[in-house]
């Protein structure tokens, strides 16, 4: 049975799918969003928090099949937003937030009206799970952070950025305002037209006036956020793959060759049974996943691997249900090409195939 309120079920898998899959293809080179995407995003994050669904990560009370069955909905509908970002932030914050300042965003995050953006690259390549140099300062008194971050997702709307750096005694946790005159943000193009930005910072003061942890209990707590995070991209990844598989089998059912439906051919039947029988298997694994990590949270090696699959699926699948569409695929009529788009950046976006089996064989 599922865990998930009808209203989010219906808005990820209903009529306003097709609208929501549009709401996170943003513009090219130079481009703007249309005003109405704007809108219909901001309308979705507020319902989001109307739901509550930020308020139960927020006071911990968010199952394992919950997590599971939501990133698989926005994943299906490729709903990109500063969701999976906050409530990883939010989780962070409940744990080990002691100012005040970081207790009162809890409730803020709680009812949606304020977002956070992970940054803990400072190049493309890097691996999220081994954070970029960061500097700190307190010359003036008062705890100061600069670096540099690359491909720090929907910056220009989070009204936080919680930036992850590797400090001389371990990995620093500074939860930023996005406003502050220290930062500055550009845009970066990449091929699913997403909302990514290089994020500079100068002599940014930290919210709070402190870390939200000291940087050596910092180093676990973030490599818990990590395996938990992967398993959250890992159950997204594997509803991208079940809605190019939907968007596919409509195709063919449609798409004829030989005066019949390609449907009726056997190598199409077969290949798209075969990718279904995958995205079960990867789903069942990801379930397995996010209940073992409540009663081990730090078993890293299990969100390796679930993440590892689910990118293979989600890349495979999309290219598989591509080609099935023909040439009409490729255009930007087709949503599909959405999906292969999306399934190429997002693969990628929480530790690349190498870096995965790097980090698995390391605990191993």
């Amino acid at each position: 049975m599922s865990a998930t309120p009808d209203e989010i079920t219906d808005l990820f898998t209903g009529e306003l799918s097709a609208t929501v899959r549009r709401m996170g293809d943003g513009p090219v080179a130079g481009g703007a969003p249309p005003e109405e995407l704007v809108q219909a995003r901001e309308a979705v994050w507020e319902m989001l928090g109307d739901l509550g669904l930020l308020h139960r990560v927020t006071d911990g009370t968010e199952t394992p099949q919950e997590l599971v069955e939501i990133a698989e909905l926005m994943g299906r509908s490729l709903y990109r937003s500063l969701y999976q970002d906050t409530a990883a932030a939010a989780e962070l914050i409940a744990a080990h937030g002691t100012a005040p300042a970081h207790r009162g965003l809890l409730d803020a995050i709680a009812d949606g009206s304020a977002a956070v953006a992970l940054a803990p690259r400072s190049a493309g390549t890097d691996d999220p799970a081994v954070p970029g140099a960061l500097r700190l300062s307190d010359a003036s008194g008062v705890l100061r952070v600069s670096g540099s971050r690359r491909f720090v997702p929907a910056a220009h709307e989070a009204e936080l950025l919680l930036v992850v750096g590797t400090v001389p005694d371990g990995i620093a946790l500074a939860l930023v305002p996005a406003d502050e005159p220290g930062v500055t943000l550009r845009r970066q193009y990449e091929i699913s037209r997403g909302d990514f930005h290089a994020v500079e910072l100068t002599e940014v003061p930290v919210l709070g006036g402190r870390l939200l942890t000291t940087p050596a209990q910092a180093v676990t707590a973030w490599r818990r956020t990590v395996a938990r995070t992967r398993v959250r991209q890992a159950a997204s990844l594997t509803g991208l793959a079940q809605g190019a598989l939907d968007l596919a089998v409509e195709r063919v059912k449609q798409r004829a060759q030989f005066d019949q439906p390609l449907a009726r051919h056997q190598t199409v039947a077969f290949t798209l049974a075969a990718l279904s029988a995958r995205i079960t298997a990867v789903r069942v694994l990801v379930e397995e996943t996010a209940h073992t990590l409540v009663q081990r949270p730090d078993d890293e090696l299990a969100a390796c691997q679930s993440l590892f699959l689910a990118a293979e699926l989600a890349r495979d699948c999309a290219a598989q249900s591509l080609h099935l569409h023909g040439a009409h695929g490729m255009t930007e009529d087709a949503d599909i090409q959405l999906f292969f788009r999306r399934a190429a950046v997002e693969a990628l976006l929480w530790g690349t195939p190498a870096q995965l089996r790097a980090s698995a064989a390391d605990l191993l």
